[in-house]
């Protein structure tokens, strides 16, 4: 790849992510408020809408990158001169700057892909954990319990080294529960833990974790987006704890069931499965108290979003060099670039040049096209030959699309 073309990709990209932070602070400051307004009973309202917040928030990099390349393309590439120039844009045909949006762009990439490498391993790893065959009791009660869940789902059951009931799997759910759980604890308490897994698979879960993981890679350097990222796995959890509450299990039950396997556990080694991830406080108040579910202090949460976006206002500003008209030239430059039309005219007429990343493919003089034979270009230094095999215009052309010629009498 030609190096305006990254230079160009670079300093795209480096603009988006310094954007990103700005609107996804007031992404997280927007969720922020409207979870004040949503009440904690309506767990399944809060998670739509964090996970609407954090999706935009996701797609802020890749729409910004678009929107702004469109823009570029839709200026075109026509050029007009009515003198020699005199004052070009420091853009010539050798390497163009890569700095700072190039650093920007390399830590974001070796970021994402860090990420990327973590939760493969997760998956991995996943895969080869060992698992044995449950007892008749836990298949019996799984079988019992998902049949009063409308819409349910057949799922496998297996016990494994996990340290609370928790649901894995893409195409067939699989319910992994500790050896002793059928003995661990009361009756009433296992129904409410396995109900609350069932929702789990029956709202595919963890597929739906799965796509969260792999967009938080994308914005992983963005508080706001770890924020949300939080936000949802507690509203899932929510859901899925009043899920179970809805179809047999008491809110006692449940709360007594998640303490006794927090104080009896050590956590779970296991990061990619559906459940998880909620402060066990807040799950056991929305259950036992839902109208006091906690929120942050309204002050704290102002303070935070507005110290985001003014650093994130000072980043966009001082990223270098970053302007429309810079990034209109690098995008000229580039193999993404269109062919530059150039009309200018001096003291001795007109002439018209189409140029192609520094390349002259057609040229005119008042009018009068010159055959290509006839156009002579070595570097940025083009000579435009009459008839007469003679020198009739001699220029510099740049990379952008940029001449410059010494005026003809």
């Amino acid at each position: 790849m030609a190096a305006t073309t990254l230079a160009y990709v670079f300093e795209l990209l480096a603009f988006a992510l310094f954007a990103t932070l700005l609107q996804g602070g007031l992404l997280w400051l927007s969720w922020q408020l409207l979870s004040r307004a949503i009440p904690a009973a309506q767990p399944q309202r809060r998670y739509r809408i964090a996970g609407a917040h954090f999706a935009l928030l996701a797609a802020l990099p890749v729409l910004t990158v678009a929107g702004f390349h469109l823009l570029f393309v839709a200026m075109g590439g026509e050029i007009s001169r009515e003198k020699p120039a005199a004052d070009l844009w420091p853009l010539a045909n050798g390497t163009p700057y890569l700095g700072l949006p190039a650093a920007v762009a390399a830590c974001w990439l070796l970021g994402a892909a860090l990420h990327c490498l973590r939760l493969a391993r997760e998956l991995v790893r996943l895969a080869r954990w060992p698992l044995r065959m449950p007892s008749p009791d836990l298949v019996a009660a799984v079988e019992r319990l998902r049949t009063t869940v409308p819409g349910h789902r057949r799922l496998i059951a297996r016990v494994a080294e996990v340290a609370c009931p928790q649901i894995v799997g893409l195409r067939r759910p699989v319910l992994m529960v500790p050896a002793d759980f059928m003995t661990a604890s009361p009756a009433a308490e296992r129904d409410a833990i396995l109900l609350h897994e069932l929702a789990h698979a029956r709202r595919r879960d963890f597929a739906w974790n799965l796509l969260q993981r792999l967009a938080l890679a994308g914005v992983w350097f963005h508080p706001a987006a770890w924020a949300l990222h939080r936000r949802m796995a507690a509203e899932r959890e929510a859901v899925c704890d009043a899920s179970a509450v809805r179809h047999g299990a008491t809110p006692a039950a449940l709360a007594r069931g998640l303490l006794r396997l927090a104080q009896t556990r050590e956590p779970s080694r296991i990061a990619m499965a559906s459940s998880g991830g909620a402060a066990l406080s807040e799950r056991v108040q929305r259950l036992l108290m839902p109208a006091a579910a906690p929120v942050a202090p309204l002050r704290r949460t102002l303070t935070a979003a507005g110290l985001l976006a003014l650093a994130a206002v000072a980043a966009a500003l001082a990223t270098p060099g970053f302007n429309a008209a810079r990034m209109r030239e690098l995008y000229i430059a580039s193999g993404f670039g269109p062919t530059v039309v150039v009309n200018a005219r001096d003291p001795a007429g007109s002439f018209a040049l189409r140029i192609r990343q520094g390349r002259v493919v057609q040229a005119s003089i008042e009018r009068q096209s010159v055959p290509s034979e006839r156009i002579v270009q070595n570097g940025d230094s083009v000579v435009l030959l009459g008839a007469n095999r003679r020198p009739a215009l001699a220029l510099q052309v740049f990379a952008n699309g940029r001449i410059r010629w010494d005026a003809r009498d």
